[in-house]
């Protein structure tokens, strides 16, 4: 099953039994954790999410996000272009114990909840492969 647009919660187990796949785009405005440290906030975010289920119980994502987001480079305070494209293989277990079961190339995210906001995933992913300190490959001092 495949959508064309992303829904405001992802029900993570229903989605998993049922393969579904979603595809969509947000503009980095939709995104206010994103939004204010970008410059280009009109610019567009794809979204390309499949949801499995592995060992018949554990609810996945694999998932890719790509944009090109401008920063303020840390050191001249000049915009600063970066293309990205996050990949990523999530697992949601309720508790740690679970997480032993699986393959070591997901990233466990333990939670109680049945559904998890797009907004956040979304949000999330981004933040976490964004430089910490992003600075132009150049000396622009």
């Amino acid at each position: 099953m495949e959508l064309n647009s992303l829904p405001a919660q992802l029900k993570l187990f229903n989605f998993a039994k049922k393969e579904v796949s979603l595809l969509g785009q947000y503009e980095i405005s939709d995104l206010p954790r994103i939004s204010e440290i970008a410059s280009n906030k009109s610019d567009k975010i794809n979204i390309n999410l499949s949801f499995y289920l592995d060992n018949d119980k554990t609810p996945c994502i694999d998932g890719i996000i790509s944009l090109d987001i401008v920063l303020a480079c840390q050191r001249c305070l000049g915009e600063l272009p970066i293309s990205l494209k996050v990949n990523f293989n999530l697992a949601f277990v309720r508790h740690e114990k679970q997480a032993e079961e699986l393959d070591s190339y997901y990233e466990i995210y333990v939670t109680e909840e049945e559904e998890l906001s797009t907004h956040d995933l979304i949000c999330d992913e981004i933040l976490l492969s964004i430089p910490m300190v992003p600075t132009h490959d150049y000396d622009c001092t």
